[in-house]
């Protein structure tokens, strides 16, 4: 006799909008082969349908799982019984003792949507740094099929903890879901957007408690923000592989309902993701600049609905509504190959309800959470005290000490820096950096800069080869030494290597500072290698350096520096006719005269979009009273009258 499946949620569709999933557990895990062969007898009874994007070849590396997911069509009234007999033979035959579904029957109204944009202004994006040369950045990824395979998912080597254990009393006053159910009624409007939300089918099923700690609720109503929509949660009872494609299915689920096909030229979300941390059996699903006419309380009920699906199949341990910071998109990106998706806090909240003593004392002495994950939860706390907070100050110090103490390679290390910086311990904090990361190193010299401005020459010494790879970083740390240590900057720069990595950096560097510094920083650049002609952004920064620190040196009224830079720049002036201008300048100021009006033929000559400018620059003005300049223009003029 057969063993019995349990099959939960299927049941026949009632719209043409239903969709879902469909999640199956096997007694043993299945191999890549027997895992294909199940979905494509699902598929020939109509309960799914394969990717035809999707590379067979690749199915190949896909490991052994029992758990299982796929998307599912929910059948019409007349085909579910035929669909049930269908997944209890499947189920014998594959060995599975559990199958799920988990469907929707409505979707944003992307129409009305679209109606909503058209009607509303444009916003202007005024770009205030739009004439620097910065590399243009990628064009963000849009997620446009709701059960394509992520590229950006990343994973760990699994060494999950133990089943969180009950606390006592603390276990449920840790459990922040029993909100009012008048927080329905709290959520913000998406700006632009409608006063309520918009929905194809009515709106989605929404919950508005789960059976788990969930942390930022209710709070997570009022402080939505659409630019970093997110929740991290953390599984419970056992592990099984392949759960973490559960996960990345329910996360489909919950987008699938912002698309609306109707509307495919109106993009809901910029980018979506999952963050997998399989060593502590964590996920974070996140999406940035969700634009849907939903309110946040239709959102955020949703979402929480999604959870407690995903917590039927798998128990959730503990969630948290939670913002995509930087940090979070490194990770998802790929900077990061062994990410920590840190999903609560229980130790905040016995710190704010106990006293730091307690909270300590239950961080010591439990189980449910890696040391890892402990010391990401005492620097969130620590993070709460102000360092230049005399009193709050040492208990952040106690706090990000005990977090090292848990993991030493935290990001306690920077943070403590921090304060001892702060607290006017600056050979302290030089210690601590001496054996940390490279951007610890930077960071306390540019925390002394800006807190203890006397002390940074003892910092520089920080500065080793270590820190010698980051061209960006330095170029940073050289800015804010001009802005807050002036008197340094030269030591700082007599640091740096002399790798042509620098320059646009350091040219980029150069326009947040006053005008002595960043001519101080452009002469560096100008003594670094030159960067080789056709070499994109290093070589048009390295030219325009000579320009800009010519015009610097003059404005600044070097003239004779102002001449030797112009001098510098003639062999680049092909490449950029703006040095042409600049040298003018430059040459009339020290009375070179014909010089000055041979720079004036060479600009117009190679063809300077600012030729007219000259006419008028009150630098000019000893050449503009010459004859000969007025010729120079006239020629120009009567040039270009005959090429139209």
């Amino acid at each position: 006799m057969s063993e019995s499946v349990e099959i939960v949620g299927l049941e026949a569709r009632r719209s043409d909008l239903a969709r879902g999933i469909v999640i199956a557990r096997a007694r043993v895990p299945l191999d890549a082969d027997t895992q294909r062969s199940l979905w494509l007898a699902m598929e020939a009874f109509g309960a799914t349908e394969s990717d035809d994007d999707e590379d067979d070849e690749d199915d190949d590396d896909d490991p052994p799982r029992q758990w299982l997911a796929a998307p599912w069509l929910p059948p019409a009234p007349g085909e579910l019984d035929a669909h049930r007999l269908a997944i209890v033979e499947l189920s014998e035959r594959y060995g599975l003792d559990g199958i799920w579904f988990v469907k929707v029957e409505t979707g944003i109204d992307g129409v009305a949507w679209r109606e909503l944009m058209a009607a509303a202004e444009p916003v202007a994006d005024d770009d205030p740094f739009g004439d620097e040369p910065t590399p243009t950045a990628d064009p963000p990824e849009i997620v446009d099929a709701i059960f394509d395979e992520q590229a950006e998912v990343l994973y760990s080597a699994p060494d999950a903890p133990l089943e969180p254990q009950a606390d006592g009393d603390d276990a449920d006053d840790t459990d922040d879901a029993d909100a009012d159910d008048d927080a329905d009624d709290g959520g913000r409007v998406i700006d632009p957007g409608p006063d309520e939300s918009h929905w194809r089918n009515g709106s989605p099923p929404f919950e508005s408690a789960v059976p788990f700690p969930l942390e930022r609720y209710p709070d997570i109503l009022t402080d939505y923000d659409a630019e970093c929509f997110g929740v991290a949660l953390k599984l419970a009872g056992d592990r099984m592989p392949g759960e973490e494609s559960i996960i990345n299915a329910f996360f489909a689920l919950w987008l699938s309902v912002y698309q609306d096909e109707r509307a495919e030229d109106i993009e809901p979300f910029q980018r979506a993701d999952v963050v997998h941390d399989r060593t502590h059996r964590s996920a974070l699903m996140w999406v940035e600049k969700l634009a849907v006419p939903a309110t946040a309380s239709d959102q955020v009920h949703f979402l929480m609905w999604i959870l407690a699906r995903l917590h039927e199949v798998i128990p959730i341990a503990w969630a948290r509504f939670e913002e995509v910071d930087e940090g979070v998109k490194a990770r998802a990106s790929g900077d990061d190959t062994d990410p920590l998706v840190l999903a609560g806090n229980p130790f905040a909240d016995r710190f704010e309800r106990h006293g730091e003593e307690a909270a300590l004392a239950w961080a010591v002495g439990q189980s449910a959470w890696s040391r890892r994950e402990l010391a990401g939860m005492l620097v969130e706390v620590a993070l709460r005290h102000d360092p230049d907070d005399p009193a709050a100050a040492p208990v952040a110090e106690r706090l990000l000490r005990r977090a090292l103490a848990f993991d030493a390679k935290s990001d306690a290390t920077g943070y403590l820096a921090i304060v001892l910086v702060r607290q006017l311990r600056v050979a302290e904090a030089i210690a601590l950096a001496k054996d940390a990361t490279p951007d610890v190193k930077t960071l306390v010299v540019g925390d002394t800069a800006e807190h203890a401005p006397g002390e940074v020459p003892a910092t520089l010494e920080l500065l080793d080869a270590s820190v010698a790879g980051d061209p960006e970083e330095l170029a940073d740390l050289a800015a804010t030494l001009a802005r807050h240590a002036p008197q340094h900057l030269g030591a700082l720069l007599d640091r740096l290597p002399h790798d042509a990595a620098l320059v646009p950096n350091l040219y980029n560097a150069s326009f947040s500072v006053e005008r002595p510094e960043g001519l101080q920083i452009l002469r560096f650049v100008l003594s670094l290698p030159e960067p080789a002609a056709g070499t994109g952004e290093p070589r048009t920064a390295y030219v325009m350096a000579w320009n800009n620190a010519c015009i610097h040196a003059h404005a600044l009224g070097d003239y004779d520096l102002a001449t030797e830079l112009a001098d510098g720049a003639q062999r680049f002036a092909a490449e950029n006719p703006y040095i042409h201008h600049s040298a003018a300048c430059a040459y009339a100021a020290t009375g070179q005269t014909d010089r000055a009006l041979a720079q004036v033929q060479f600009a117009i000559d190679r063809g300077y979009e600012h030729a007219e400018k000259m006419e008028t620059d009150a630098d000019l003005a000893t050449l503009q009273i010459d004859p000969r300049f007025a010729a120079v223009f006239s020629d120009w003029r009567t040039k270009r009258a005959d090429l139209n």
